[in-house]
C-alpha cells in the first residue's frame, strides 16, 4: 500500500546523472552539467531535491552502476516522489530495462521525468511517449555497436591491429613497425624456449612476468598476423619470427603446461 503524500509539501526529487567516458570526450556532456540543468528545473517548479545520484564513466547498456543501484534501493524504500534525468538515455538505453523500472516505479507511486523530453508517466500518453523514446534510445545503441563493428572489420581488412603495440613493435603512422631496441629479443625468446631454457630464466633475463612471457609466446602478431574473434588474418606489419619457430615453441610441453595453468587452449595454429 502506497502511503498518501501530503499535497501541501513539495515533491521530493531524486536527480540521476550519467555519462560514459566516450560520451564525455565526444560531447562534453558532464554529469555536473546535467545536475545543474536538473536543479534549475526543480527550482523553477518548487520541487525539493532529495538527493543527487551520479555515475561518471559508466555505459547505459547495463544497470550495474553504483549510483543507479543506490537510487533503486532508495526507490524501494519510497524515499522520494520523482526521478528526474536530463535526458532519458542518461538513465538507460535498453528498452527492456526502462519498461521494467517504469512498472516498478508506478507500483511505488514514483513518477519519472526528463528535463529535455516531455515525459510524465502519471498519464497514459506520457507513459506511451516514454516507451517510444526508449525504442529510439535502444536503436541508437544498436547503431553505435554496428558502427564500431564496421570500423573494426575495416581495420582487419587493412591488416591493422586493434590493440596497443605488443612487445617488439611500436606504432608509426598507425602501423606496427619493429622496435630496434626490443624486436631482436622476441626471436631470442622463442629460440631460448626451443633450446630448453626455462621460462623462469627467460623472464629473469628480460625482466618479464610469467604472464608477459605467456602472452609473447602465444601472440601470432609476431608471424605478421592478427587475431580477431578467434580467427587469424594477415597483417600489414613485418613478422619477427617464422611460422615454423612459432609452432615448434607452442608444441613444447612447457608452453602447453602454461596453457593448462592459464585455463586456455593452445590456439597457436595459423590459417
Amino acid at each position: 500500500m502506497i502511503p498518501k503524500k501530503n499535497s501541501d509539501s513539495p515533491p521530493k526529487v531524486a536527480i540521476y546523472s550519467r555519462v560514459s567516458t566516450e560520451e564525455q570526450a565526444r560531447e562534453g556532456l558532464s554529469v555536473d552539467a546535467q545536475i545543474d540543468k536538473c536543479e534549475s528545473y526543480c527550482k523553477a517548479r518548487g520541487w525539493e531535491v532529495f538527493r543527487v545520484y551520479k555515475d561518471a564513466g559508466f555505459s547505459a547498456g547495463s544497470l550495474d552502476r553504483p549510483a543507479m543501484e543506490l537510487l533503486l534501493r532508495d526507490a524501494t524504500e519510497q524515499k522520494f516522489d520523482i526521478i528526474l534525468v536530463y535526458k532519458i538515455d542518461r538513465f538507460s538505453r535498453k528498452l527492456k530495462d526502462l519498461i521494467m523500472i517504469l512498472e516498478d516505479l508506478k507500483e511505488k507511486g514514483i513518477n519519472f521525468t526528463s528535463v529535455t523530453e516531455q515525459i510524465d508517466t502519471t498519464s497514459a500518453m506520457g507513459e506511451a511517449f516514454f516507451q517510444i523514446i526508449g525504442v529510439f534510445a535502444q536503436l541508437e545503441r544498436g547503431m553505435v555497436k554496428e558502427r564500431v563493428k564496421l570500423a573494426f572489420d575495416r581495420k582487419i581488412q587493412l591488416g591493422e591491429t586493434l590493440n596497443r603495440a605488443p612487445y617488439g613493435y611500436f606504432y608509426e603512422n598507425k602501423k606496427l613497425v619493429p622496435d630496434p631496441l626490443t624486436s631482436n629479443n622476441v626471436k631470442d625468446i622463442f629460440e631460448m624456449c626451443l633450446a630448453g631454457v626455462s621460462y623462469k630464466e627467460i623472464c629473469s633475463k628480460f625482466n618479464f612476468s610469467k604472464s608477459s612471457f605467456y602472452q609473447i609466446t602465444k601472440n601470432p602478431v609476431y608471424l605478421g598476423k592478427i587475431r580477431y574473434k578467434d580467427l587469424l588474418y594477415k597483417g600489414n606489419h613485418p613478422p619477427l619470427i617464422s611460422e615454423d619457430l612459432f609452432n615448434r615453441v607452442n608444441n613444447l610441453e612447457t608452453i602447453k603446461n602454461l596453457d593448462h595453468k592459464n585455463g586456455t587452449n593452445n590456439t597457436s595454429s595459423t590459417e
